[in-house]
């Protein structure tokens, strides 16, 4: 995929929304989208990265249930600004770090009951935002029944939404 620009692929997502459309997040920071990745054929893939994100490794990118525009996409460095937002699939990222610490952060979840909400797999726990608000987002850490250690991945089950966080 040309538009890689030599980055090596530390993360991707597929999806859930429409069929064979594929985000790779990459080791020099860049985000690129690929349509009909089923083709087979060579595919230049579009560089849907914003100005002022990290060019370090991206960590996770999440892709809102039923709106492929609306994207978070995580950085596990510590001194960069770790999850940003686009509403409209790439064109602008805002940064909605907020008050989060300065920390890796390895994994990002829409709550599956609104976009409007999310949950990280950081250095430090989990934690989470009930209203992604710009530089505003008031992140809390989320510690009921989950330790306050480095934790990798947070997944959620679509039969009953309960969350699986993993942790080493």
């Amino acid at each position: 995929v040309s538009s890689f620009n030599s980055g090596k692929v530390t993360t991707v997502s597929v999806s859930p929304n429409t069929n064979n459309e594929v985000f790779f997040g990459l080791s020099n920071g860049r985000i690129v989208k690929v349509t009909g990745a089923n083709t087979g054929t060579s595919n230049a893939g579009t560089n849907i990265t914003g100005s002022g994100m990290p060019t370090t490794s991206v960590s996770c990118i999440a892709v809102e249930k039923g709106n492929d525009n609306h994207l978070l996409a995580t950085y596990s460095s510590f001194g960069v600004n770790s999850v940003w937002e686009t509403t409209n699939g790439g064109t602008s990222w805002t940064s909605v770090e907020g008050n989060l610490p300065d920390m890796p952060v390895r994994w990002v979840v829409f709550n599956p009951y609104t976009g409007t909400s999310a949950l990280l797999a950081t250095e430090s726990g989990v934690w989470s935002t009930t209203l992604l608000n710009g530089g505003s987002t008031s992140w809390g850490a989320t510690s009921a029944n989950i330790a306050n250690v480095s934790t990798r991945m947070i997944k959620i089950r679509q039969s009953d939404y309960m969350m699986f966080a993993c942790t080493h």
